[in-house]
């Protein structure tokens, strides 16, 4: 399943690339994020909830973010499991610079999914998967703003 979008924020370039890999902000923004912990060499070991069209649960696995060109780009790799399947991915986040403080952000990947959530079909997936974006990056966005006051 192929995911792709962007998302403008009104912060700048240095303040997202941060925001977007800190631990605390990806903690409280990733939808139904139960534990993001920080193993070590860019990877964290997740237990999240979710679920589309009636098929919830409990993900459990790893994000590893890699190759970071602050502030520009990362690259996003999840692999995990949950009841009855499987999903594995990767997903390259690059930062524009659109002048006057904000920042657009562009993601684009590919998943693999197997078991139940598959049967689901990529007609009811990527709509999902773009509202679950869609709600990440409004939190991200927001928590810039407090770590702009903070900092």
């Amino acid at each position: 399943m192929k995911v792709d979008g962007d998302y403008t924020m009104n912060a700048p370039r240095e303040q997202v690339f941060e925001t977007l890999m800190s631990v605390g902000a990806l903690t409280g923004c990733l939808p139904g994020c139960e534990r993001f912990e920080d193993v070590g060499g860019g990877r964290y070991e997740t237990t999240l909830k979710a679920g589309v069209a009636g098929v919830r649960g409990t993900f459990t696995g790893a994000v590893t973010l890699r190759d970071p060109v602050p502030p520009e780009s990362y690259t996003l790799e999840m692999e995990g499991s949950f009841k009855g399947g499987h999903v594995r991915g990767v997903g390259h986040i690059t930062l524009e610079d659109l002048g006057g403080g904000k920042t657009r952000v562009r993601y684009n990947g590919d998943a693999q999914i197997s078991g139940a959530l598959a049967s689901v079909g990529q007609r009811l997936m990527q709509p999902a998967a773009r509202m679950m974006a869609n709600q990440f990056f409004k939190c991200m966005e927001s928590k810039v703003g407090v770590r702009s006051a903070e900092g």
